[in-house]
């Protein structure tokens, strides 16, 4: 009895979270990403096309159902998150098809640096769940999985995936894209610590942000 009842609550908070409207446009967003990955894996079969495919649809999931936050940051910080997110998307205005699509073809160095970043990125977006959001905002702290080693390990594997990505592009219009990628991490690293609850104790337990050793 006290099952069906605790379930209930949670069951209504998941109906609800699927309908808010701060939900299922970032979510509509993701669909359109998966969409056209799933045309890239159509034209390149490949394991960075297929772990980016599969990497958008987990996000774009997560987004409907993602929890409300306790507190959210400003407008400018929203702005700096969302260009963070999708600046890196002039990769593929700078490089051509077959530099774009790390295919058959591309350096064996750049395709294992890819695969790797892409294992990393998409299980720390699955670790993360319900608490994914693209502007600061305190959905509720992570500590296990990948996050009890570094502070930022969806940051870290993601710029791991566009490391393999310079490996292979190697223009200074993409290096130019990913180091302002990099900045604009950094920031939204400094303003995410500031906003979600209990971060002073993890801090304490948990070191390094993104590269144990270094940062």
């Amino acid at each position: 009895m006290t099952t069906a009842q605790g379930s209930l609550p949670r069951r209504r908070q998941l109906i609800r979270a699927l309908i808010k409207l701060e939900n299922t446009l970032p979510a509509l967003v993701w669909l359109f990403l998966v969409f056209f990955q799933l045309a890239k894996v159509y034209e390149e079969p490949w394991v960075s096309t297929i772990g980016l495919l599969l990497i958008n649809s987990v996000a774009m999931v997560l987004f409907v159902a993602r929890r409300d936050a306790a507190r959210v940051g400003n407008f400018w910080e929203g702005v700096l998150a969302v260009s963070g997110t999708f600046v890196v998307t002039l990769l593929l205005v700078v490089s051509n098809d077959e530099q774009a699509t790390l295919g058959p073809g591309a350096s064996r160095v750049a395709t294992v640096v890819q695969c790797i970043g892409i294992a990393g990125w998409a299980i720390s977006l699955i670790t993360l769940g319900r608490s994914l959001g693209i502007a600061p905002a305190d959905r509720g702290l992570v500590r296990h999985g990948p996050y009890r080693f570094i502070r930022h390990p969806l940051y870290a594997f993601e710029g791991l995936f566009f490391l393999g990505w310079l490996i292979n592009v190697q223009t200074l219009s993409a290096a130019v894209i990913v180091a302002v990628w990099c900045v604009l991490q950094v920031a939204r690293i400094v303003r995410e610590e500031r906003i979600i609850g209990g971060y002073d104790e993890y801090r304490q337990r948990v070191r390094w942000r993104l590269i144990p050793f270094v940062w």
